[in-house]
């Protein structure tokens, strides 16, 4: 089954107050491991995270050929930007592509009754496109507010902004901080080594630097995602670094 929202809760309980594990955004695809009323419980196959999801948001598509590669993008009913949008579509959304032609990209939206709506071309790419310079797609989600168990562009928390970034490399990795410290990385010893694309770990928290003095970081001290020099990130921190890698 498929994501057909522009993003969906995915919660620790089948209940709309439990607590938000992440988000599934459109186009992804996840396996069905049970169900109780409104809800089923599945394994969001991007990154194998677990939890329970609306029913309603699920629906069945085709497989995908292209992803977002903006911070944020819009279907829109024809190729034409003043047409009306139908929803909006968060980096690292999923699209089935049937064409392209100039500035306009033609998606499928559903497989059945085949509906339609189309996405500027230069806002996606394949899925297997690699960039070299994946920090700067982190600092496209710069001023994003910070949301626990966000990973959509509305609202994003520390790791899902790795996550989402890093995938512009093309990696998909671990979703949490937890899994993501023990990815097989050249590990930095010295700060004062650190670079552009170093990955900063504490305990529960993680950054990127953007250079060797500074980190972009999505965190509940500013509520939003924000660049300021790595010092002053460890000067206020009750923990100390756990580890630095370089994920270049």
């Amino acid at each position: 089954m498929n994501i057909i929202y522009s993003s969906l809760l995915m919660k620790s309980k089948p209940k709309e107050i439990s607590l938000l594990e992440t988000e599934c955004l459109f186009g992804e695809t996840v396996e069905i491991l049970d169900e109780c009323l409104d809800w089923f419980y599945c394994k969001l196959n991007t990154d194998n995270y677990h939890g329970w999801v609306k029913k309603e948001g699920l629906g069945r598509l085709e497989k995908p050929t292209h992803r977002v590669f903006v911070k944020r993008s819009f279907i829109y009913l024809d190729k034409n930007p003043v047409s009306n949008c139908l929803f909006y579509l968060p980096m690292g959304a999923k699209l089935i592509i049937n064409n392209i032609e100039s500035d306009w990209a033609e998606v499928r939206l559903q497989s059945n009754d085949i509906k339609i709506g189309y996405v500027p071309s230069k806002h996606i790419v394949s899925l297997d496109h690699i960039v070299e310079d994946w920090v700067a797609k982190a600092q496209l989600f710069e001023g994003t507010p910070y949301k626990w168990g966000g990973r959509d562009s509305i609202g994003i928390d520390c790791s899902a902004l790795l996550q989402l970034s890093y995938q512009a490399y093309g990696k998909n990795i671990p979703r949490n901080t937890s899994q993501q410290i023990k990815l097989k990385k050249k590990n930095i010893e010295n700060i004062n080594n650190l670079k552009r694309g170093c990955v900063i770990f504490w305990s529960g928290h993680v950054g990127i630097m953007i250079d060797n003095l500074n980190c972009i970081h999505a965190n509940a001290f500013h509520m939003q995602t924000k660049t300021e020099p790595l010092s002053q990130i460890i000067d206020r921190s009750d923990h100390n670094i756990i580890k630095m890698m370089d994920f270049n």
